[in-house]
């Protein structure tokens, strides 16, 4: 077959997030030789993380272990530093050694995802928690059980009960929306039940810098949800930004101090350092601007995708499934490019968004229909369910939220 032996091209892509690891997936590997490059050895089902946070599922159960799914690929557990690309190699830091090694290419393609974004603001990098990973779910969840122990010490007065047991979550978008109703959902179903006499002084406060919630999705699912919480208990503090993180608690413009015992930022997402410094050229947001074919402009045989990337204008938002297309297009257009055929721009298929807002009530910001509530939910569980990568991955979560429901969720505090 043509592409196999010695002559197969060195392909290098940098990240296992969606867009990386639907390249790779779909790609016809046996044609290519590829390595992968990423600081983790697995595949995140990001999507679920605020799900993991409180335990409605487990972590496992949404990791895919990346040597297993993408067989034939050479897995390097590393983080790229710099680029050259005048010799076209790659040099890496190890993931767990921290030694460096450079990798040769004859494509690469850059999917190194978004860090999430501070704006500036003092105190976020030492104050807070964020939720981009594995280890920050665990944090947070250990963060949040941590809390109830505090407040539980003799001798406190109600006020630093109250400190203690207010959960602040900074941003009003998909994830900070997710993160407080799980969170909420786990201090009202489960932990009210082990600390009866602490429930009435928890709190989860989302907060908003702009005037609505959820700009992404549709006007009258913000307005749904924001009701929903306000019916829930859940405050939301709209128009509020957020100044300073400090110790105990979170400065608001004009000064107010919103004193709480643990703060989840959720503020949107920001560069990573690496793109800085690869001297290719930037949006003003700091992604990678690419063409229709999510090449890099005078780069032959470089390309990038996903949230480190600008495609479209105005650019598409970097969100899960626009990188997973982009992956997806990407496998396709390097393998019609090896056999000679002609590959066309990238098009982006909108499938609408998905969100939990606790409560068993979600919403579905769909292209023909704009749906809230429990038959939401249920979609948003079923659609999630297909989307997992293995059986493995659906068997598990499919369990995990079965035992969440029949047993409750696990607060042992680890």
């Amino acid at each position: 077959m043509a592409g196999e032996g010695a002559d197969r091209p060195r392909l290098v892509v940098l990240g296992c997030g969606f867009g990386g690891y639907s390249l790779l997936y779909d790609l016809h590997r046996e044609r290519w030789d590829a390595t992968l490059i990423t600081p983790r050895n697995y595949f995140l089902f990001t999507p679920l993380l605020p799900s993991a946070v409180t335990g409605t599922v487990e972590v496992r159960s949404i990791l895919e272990p990346a040597r297993r799914r993408l067989r034939g690929v050479r897995v390097l557990e590393g983080l790229a530093e710099t680029v050259d690309f005048e010799q076209r190699r790659v040099t890496c830091a190890g993931a767990v050694s921290g030694e460096r090694f450079s990798v040769p290419f004859d494509t690469l393609v850059i999917a190194v995802g978004a860090a999430v974004a501070d704006y500036g603001v003092p105190g976020v990098a030492e104050h807070t928690l964020k939720l981009a990973s594995v280890e920050d779910a665990r944090a947070i969840r250990r963060g949040i059980l941590e809390q109830f122990a505090r407040a539980e010490i003799p001798g406190l007065d109600p006020e630093q009960v109250r400190q203690r047991l207010t959960f602040v979550v900074c941003g009003g978008g998909p994830t900070g929306v997710e993160a407080a109703a799980e969170i909420h959902d786990l201090i009202h179903e489960e932990i009210a039940q082990s600390y009866p006499e602490l429930a009435s002084s928890a709190r989860v406060v989302l907060v908003e810098a702009l005037g609505r919630l959820l700009t992404s999705f549709d006007q009258a699912l913000a307005e749904y949800t924001l009701q929903h919480f306000k019916r829930g208990g859940i405050e939301v503090r709209t128009s509020a930004k957020v100044t300073a993180v400090e110790k105990d608690g979170v400065r608001l413009l004009g000064g107010e101090l919103l004193a709480c015992g643990l703060v989840l930022w959720a503020g949107g997402n920001a560069a990573v350092p690496l793109l800085a410094s690869l001297g290719l050229p930037l949006t003003p947001r700091g992604r990678l601007a690419v063409t229709p074919f999510l090449g890099v402009a005078d780069h032959p045989g470089v390309y990038a995708l996903g949230d480190c990337a600008a495609a479209g204008e105005p650019p598409l938002p970097a969100t899960a499934q626009v990188a997973q297309q982009q992956g997806e297009y990407l496998a396709r257009a390097l393998d019609r490019g090896r056999a000679g055929r002609t590959v066309q721009p990238f098009k982006f298929k909108a499938a609408g968004m998905l969100a939990y807002i606790g409560g068993g009530q979600a919403l579905a910001d769909l292209p023909k229909v704009k749906w809230s509530g429990r038959g939401a939910w249920l979609f948003w569980r079923s659609v999630y369910l297909t989307k997992l990568v293995s059986p493995a991955n659906k068997a598990k979560v499919l369990f995990d939220w079965l035992k969440a429901r029949l047993f409750g969720r696990d607060l042992s505090r680890f």
